[in-house]
């Protein structure tokens, strides 16, 4: 990330990106679950088995509270459309994307990922780290497009 130059992608007019307050952690929860749902294909319809919107809400309260977990979203007309969990680890140097990017279906194809997640690297570095790690299934859309286009490699790992 030492030498991240992307310039900002175009951003849709009615698009705001913003960090979440500790109260919209639900609404967030349900746009990640919603997002992973609809992923054509279905990769993830094994994992959600054992996730539900309210699971999650609890999952992302727990990392903001115990390791500073911040979720940087994505909103048109005052509805949070996508959002990034981000985990700032000073320690490691490293900058954890522990959500993925994840937009709504509805919503997808205008480029709210690139947004979130051109934004979210941006304030990684700010942070002073070097590295940004996203863990995700082979196949699904964000890493077969978006996240190579920023400089994402492949390592894969056994489950």
């Amino acid at each position: 990330m030492s030498n991240f130059a992307y310039s900002e992608p175009p951003r849709p007019p009615e698009t705001l990106l913003r960090y979440a307050n500790a109260e919209e952690i639900g609404s967030i929860a349900q746009v990640w679950y919603e997002g992973l749902k609809d992923e054509p294909g279905s990769p993830w319809a094994d994992y959600l088995t054992k996730w539900t919107p309210i699971t999650a809400t609890k999952w992302f309260l727990d990392f903001q509270k115990r390791l500073g977990a911040r979720f940087l979203v994505a909103e048109i007309e005052k509805t949070v459309v996508g959002m990034n969990g981000i985990l700032i680890e000073k320690r490691s140097g490293i900058g954890r994307l522990f959500t993925g990017v994840v937009v709504r279906s509805a919503e997808r194809r205008r480029g709210i990922g690139s947004m979130l997640l051109n934004r979210g690297l941006h304030d990684i570095k700010a942070q002073g780290l070097n590295k940004a790690e996203v863990e995700t299934r082979d196949g699904i859309t964000a890493s077969k497009y978006l996240y190579p286009k920023y400089g994402g490699q492949k390592h894969t790992v056994q489950s």
